[in-house]
Order: C-alpha cells, then structure tokens, then sequence
C-alpha cells in the first residue's frame, strides 16, 4: 500500500511538472508568434537605379557622358489595420535625402477612409505618384517638373475611395493642405496651399480605364522691396494693386486620362495629362518656388501636356515607349516675343525600350529629342535665338527588391 501511494504521488508530480513545462512553452509560442505577427506587418523596399548618360549639353565642356546613381531608394513600412507609417530615403552619390516620412491613420470599420500627414506625393494628376520605378520614361514630364519640383510636400490630407459593391464603386477623392515649397522644405509661411483631386478608375474584361480632374488653389507670397509684375499687351509690366506681404496666386487645374487593353500583340497603354492655369516665377524660370521668394515674382499663364504609347510586345518581356511632352509657360506672348527666358516653350519626343530581364531587374534604353521655342531679346539668352543642342541619351539598369 506504502509502494501504492508513493507511484501515486510521484505520477502526480511528474504529472504537475509536465502541465507546468507545457504551459510555459505554450506561452513561448503564443508570445513568439505575437513577435512574429508584428514582423509580418513590417516592409522593407527598395530600388537601385544606375545608369550612364549621354547629354548634348555637355559636349561643349567635355562632359557629355556620364556615370550616376539616379536613385537609390530604401522604404520602410509598418502596417495594420489601424493604417501605416512610412519613411523612405533617397541615397545617391550626391548624399541622402528624405524622400516620405508620413503617417495614414483609418479604422476597421472605415478602411474606405483616411487621414494622411507628413512629406508625401502632392494629390495631383497621374504622374506624381506614379512610381519611378516602374515609370517607362527616365523623367517625368517638364510640366511637372516645373510646377512639381521633388513631387512631394509637407501637409495633410484626407482621402476616401467608394467601397466595393456600392454605386460609386471606381471613385476616389483626395484633398488636404500643403506648405507649398516642395518636399521635406520647412514652413515658410502661415498660409497653405489646397490640393485635390476626383478619380476613377474601371476595368472591363481586357479593358481598363480611368480618369482624373485635378486642382491646385495656393500663392507665393511677396516679401521685402521686391515687385510683382503681370503681362499686359505682350509685356511685363508692375502690378502695382500687389504690396510686399501679400500672395500672388498659384492655380493649377489638370485633366489626365488612362486607357490600357490586352490582346494577341500585348497589352497597349496610352496615358495622356493636360495641366493650365496660373504661376507665379521669376524673371529667367517659371518653376515653382521651393522656398521664400526674395526677389521680384513674374506671374504668367501656363499650359503643358504629355502623351504616353506603351506596347508591350506580345508575352515578351519587351516594350516600346513613346512619348510626347510640351510645356508652354506663357501664353499671353506670341511665339518668338518672348520677353525673359522664363517665357522660353519646350517639346520633348521621347523613344524607348524596356527589358524586364526578371522580377527584380530592369534595363531602359531612352532617348530624348527636345526641341525649345525659339526667341530674342534684350532679356533673352543668345542660345535661344537657336534651338539649344540638350538631347538626352539614357541607359539604365534598375534593381528592386
């Protein structure tokens, strides 16, 4: 009986023991796989882009071929369904730079909605956030570098995008404020600028389409001495109704449409982006200011364009890209009365061809014809009497992972 009792009570113990020791691994697992969940949830991306360049604009000074690294981008990215923070730099042989650093917040039960803030693409038009990476020409188009410079700003906006299965299914609209002075650029001002744009987007079948409408309502403020000037009459003039501390108005407005198809030859894609309105710029460039403005600010009326072809060549992995982009940044002067550089417009026909050797690799061969108004005048650089010799060969390699 002695024997009886002590099996039984060291059965029991050993018994105590290995529920101990399974619960303490079960909590192991439980907390590792908590561990592991939140991994999950973490992104890390990235492209390298090298590539050498032949320009016609160096030929003169001897450097007229180039080595580079265009773009070497590392992204980061937590998500839940809470929403997502992101922060992305750019390292190049000329340094690192912030390229996002911002933040989308949304509740389960609304993932149609949300609120974005930080350094982000600016809510305008097509091609801002269309990725570089996967973008069939090296550059994007004049007009929005000009107007663009470093395609993101420092704001907030809000963003809905119609749920699945309702009537508006295919919209979205974005809108928020901006500082205004391009990409991680402090504040310089207590006034904000106003972007927004409606979309949509369908597929049917082998057909996708969509379109945008775009809005940008912001200004430029004048400070010091400095003097605003307004055409009148083919000229620049004062625009005396204008004092230093007050805003001369930035407006933008574009229109962008996207059409893509697949068949038997490949998938076909024609985008095409038409932008107009206001900007305020100096005496020699109309590009949009990324900063305080110290001197005078010369307003004009705009207008600038690009058209893509895209055709993939059957299931190959080759492309050919076409693309026509144009950019007129004063059309209030006929053409050839420019009065300052600033006035000079620009047609840029690209060629190309692109090989997706895998998943990560990518080879572009692109060339650039651009071809500049030509002009003179007391205010106008003697090169433009001539069309400038600035065409653009590209050989790229890009890596992404």
């Amino acid at each position: 009986m002695r024997k009886f009792f002590a099996t039984t009570a060291l059965a029991l113990a050993c018994t105590g023991a290995a529920f101990s020791q399974s619960s303490e691994l079960e909590g192991r697992v439980s907390d590792l796989e908590k561990k592991v969940s939140a991994l999950n949830n973490l992104k890390i991306s990235g492209y390298v882009q090298t590539q050498w360049q032949w320009n016609e604009s160096g030929v003169a000074d001897g450097t007229q071929n180039t080595f580079s690294v265009r773009r070497g981008r590392i992204k980061t990215a937590y998500s839940n369904n809470y929403g997502q923070a992101v922060i992305q730099i750019d390292v190049t042989e000329g340094g690192v730079s912030i390229k996002d650093a911002y933040l989308t917040l949304k509740t389960p039960k609304l993932q149609w909605a949300s609120f974005t803030a930080g350094v982000f693409d600016r809510p305008f038009g097509y091609e801002i956030s269309y990725s570089s990476s996967t973008r069939e020409s090296p550059e994007r188009s004049k007009v929005f570098l000009t107007l663009f410079p470093k395609e993101r700003d420092l704001g907030g906006k809000l963003s809905f995008k119609a749920p699945k299965g309702t009537a508006l299914e295919g919209f979205s609209l974005e809108g928020g404020l901006f500082t205004g002075n391009g990409g991680a650029a402090k504040e310089t001002d207590s006034k904000k600028d106003f972007i927004g744009r409606l979309g949509y987007t369908n597929k049917f079948n082998n057909i996708t389409f969509g379109a945008d409408f775009s809005t940008y309502q912001g200004g430029v403020r004048l400070n010091g001495n400095a003097q605003a000037y307004k055409m009148d009459n083919g000229k620049f003039v004062v625009d005396n109704s204008v004092e230093a501390g007050q805003y001369l108005k930035r407006q933008y407005y574009g229109f962008d449409l996207q059409f893509a198809v697949t068949s038997v030859i490949g998938k076909s894609q024609i985008r095409a982006e038409y932008l107009w309105g206001q900007q305020p710029g100096l005496k020699a460039k109309s590009d949009s200011p990324t900063g305080a403005v110290s001197g005078d600010i010369y307003v004009r009326n705009f207008r600038g364009y690009y058209v893509y072809f895209i055709q993939d060549i059957a299931t190959t992995k080759h492309s050919f890209v076409g693309k026509l982009d144009g950019y007129d940044p004063n059309t209030k002067v006929k053409r050839g009365n420019n009065t300052t550089d600033g006035d000079i417009a620009f047609v840029t026909l690209g060629l190309g061809w692109l090989f997706r050797a895998t998943d990560n690799i990518r080879i572009m061969a692109y060339y650039d014809i651009v071809k500049n108004e030509k002009s003179s005048g007391a205010d106008i650089s003697s090169k433009f009497s001539r069309n400038v010799k600035d065409d653009v060969f590209t050989l790229r390699f890009q890596y992404k992972f």
